[in-house]
């Protein structure tokens, strides 16, 4: 999708970017000598000078600096370059306080908790180069930012909560998963934040089964993110009519033996 996408040019909008697919100039590779397209002299340039730079971030794996090019509500188009070094996050608070932190990367899935490793996570993070929320600009970056001062929330980040919004989705995660077919175990099922509020505090009492149960509510959290990440990118580029092919749905079990790990070693 990143080769097609023609919006890292400065002012240059979704309908003129639509015209250049519609005159099969699908790829950067494609775009044409200047009397070929019906653009101005100044907008030809511009948009050689972004294709020029683009090549370079792209080559050299930079998705901050694609990120920086592109609006914030197309930075999902990055997906499809770095799917294998994406980041899916999902914290837990009491309060103000972080308290866990659920993360699926090229490493499989971990959990993070207080007054254990919970220092770790912003090293975790700057493995990856591109960042998977839901409703992380509203919520979950800022929850971060808070915890540890030094950390900065990557350009290179995809709010699934806008991006499936765009798709007509105008609920949580859970409601999210139940339309996509993703339903939780039966122990899981209709759990919410306040459920990991209070579990939080039983298994900072030492309540072992709450905290296993907690972990396990914030690694589903977390590794939903990949297939609602494949699912939402696909149909945007299908609704979109997009020159991108589909990836691969991944598949939940993949990741449910590390899980099951995870919360053993608690």
């Amino acid at each position: 999708m990143i080769r097609s996408t023609f919006r890292l040019a400065p002012g240059l909008g979704p309908h003129l970017e639509a015209r250049l697919w519609e005159a099969g100039i699908t790829r950067w590779a494609d775009f044409p000598d200047p009397s070929a397209v019906a653009i101005s002299r100044p907008v030809d340039a511009r948009i050689r000078r972004a294709i020029g730079m683009a090549e370079a971030f792209l080559s050299s794996g930079d998705a901050e600096g694609l990120a920086a090019m592109l609006p914030r509500r197309e930075r999902w188009r990055l997906y499809g370059a770095f799917f294998a070094e994406t980041v899916f996050l999902d914290v837990e608070t009491d309060g103000d306080e972080l308290v866990c932190v659920g993360l699926l990367d090229s490493l499989g899935p971990r959990f993070f908790m207080r007054d254990r490793d919970l220092d770790l996570v912003p090293a975790a993070l700057s493995r990856s180069k591109l960042l998977v929320t839901f409703n992380g600009e509203a919520f979950d970056l800022g929850v971060l930012r808070r915890a540890f001062p030094r950390f900065r929330p990557p350009r290179a980040h995809v709010d699934l909560r806008h991006l499936w919004g765009r798709l007509g989705h105008a609920g949580g995660l859970k409601l999210l998963e139940r339309e996509t077919g993703l339903s939780r175990p039966p122990h899981l099922d209709g759990m919410s934040g306040g459920d990991a509020v209070r579990l939080w505090r039983a298994a900072r009492d030492g309540d072992l089964a709450a905290l296993r149960l907690l972990a396990e509510y914030n690694l589903y959290d977390a590794v939903d993110l990949r297939p609602l990440m494949d699912l939402g990118y696909n149909r945007i580029v299908e609704r979109l009519r997009l020159p991108a092919s589909p990836l691969p749905v991944a598949e939940r079990g993949d990741f449910r033996y590390d899980m099951t790990k995870i919360l053993l070693a608690l």
